[in-house]
C-alpha cells in the first residue's frame, strides 16, 4: 500500500514539474526537504505525530520552508499533510528521484575499490559503463579495503565483481568441490 501511495504522489509532482519545465527546481526543493527531515528527526516526528493537528503541521512547514520553497512545492507538502501521508514523504522523494533519473536516462553506479581511483580512471570507467548500458552514468566511489584488490561496480540490481576477494572465494569453492 505504501509503495502505491509513494508512486502516485511522486508521479503527480513529477508530471507537474515536467509539464511546467521545473523538474530541476522541484528536485532541488525535494532534496532540501528530505535533508531537513533526515537531519532533524524530531522535526520529522512532529510532522507525522497524530497528536498535532493538520493545521499546526501546515503552519510549521510554512514557517520552516515558506521563504525557500516554491508555492507549488508548498502546496504539494500541504496536500500530503491533508491526506495524512507525511510519514511517506521520504519514500515519495525516492520514487520521484527514480522518475527523474529515468527521464534523464541516468543510472547511479557505486564503484567499490581498495584504493582511491584517479579522475581519469573514474572517467574511463564511466565512459565504458555508458557504452555497455547505453545510459548516462553517475559514479560514486567507495573505498573498501576488505576487497583485497580489484573493484566492484553496483548499478541497481546489477553487480560486476572484479575484486580479488570474490576471485579467491571462487577458487576456494572450486577447490572444496574437487576435494569432496
Amino acid at each position: 500500500m505504501a509503495e502505491l501511495v509513494s508512486s502516485r504522489y511522486s508521479s503527480a509532482i513529477f508530471e507537474y514539474a515536467l509539464e511546467e519545465n521545473r523538474l530541476e527546481q522541484i528536485q532541488k526543493e525535494f532534496d532540501a526537504l528530505a535533508n531537513a527531515l533526515i537531519e532533524n528527526p524530531d522535526y520529522f516526528q512532529l510532522l507525522i505525530t497524530p497528536e498535532i493537528s493538520v493545521d499546526e503541521k501546515k503552519a510549521l512547514v510554512k514557517k520552516t520552508f515558506g521563504d525557500t520553497f516554491s508555492n507549488e512545492m508548498m502546496n504539494f507538502i500541504q496536500i500530503v499533510i491533508d491526506k495524512k501521508r507525511t510519514s511517506e514523504l521520504l519514500d515519495v522523494k525516492k520514487e520521484f528521484d527514480k522518475l527523474v533519473d529515468a527521464h534523464n536516462n541516468l543510472i547511479h553506479a557505486t564503484v567499490e575499490s581498495v584504493v582511491p581511483l584517479t579522475e581519469d580512471q573514474i572517467e574511463s570507467l564511466r565512459k565504458n559503463l555508458e557504452k555497455i548500458t547505453g545510459k548516462n552514468i553517475q559514479v560514486t566511489l567507495e573505498i573498501k579495503p576488505e576487497l583485497l584488490g580489484g573493484m566492484t561496480v553496483k548499478m541497481g540490481d546489477h553487480i560486476i565483481d572484479g575484486s580479488v576477494k570474490y576471485k579467491l572465494e571462487g577458487m576456494l569453492n572450486g577447490l572444496t568441490q574437487i576435494i569432496i
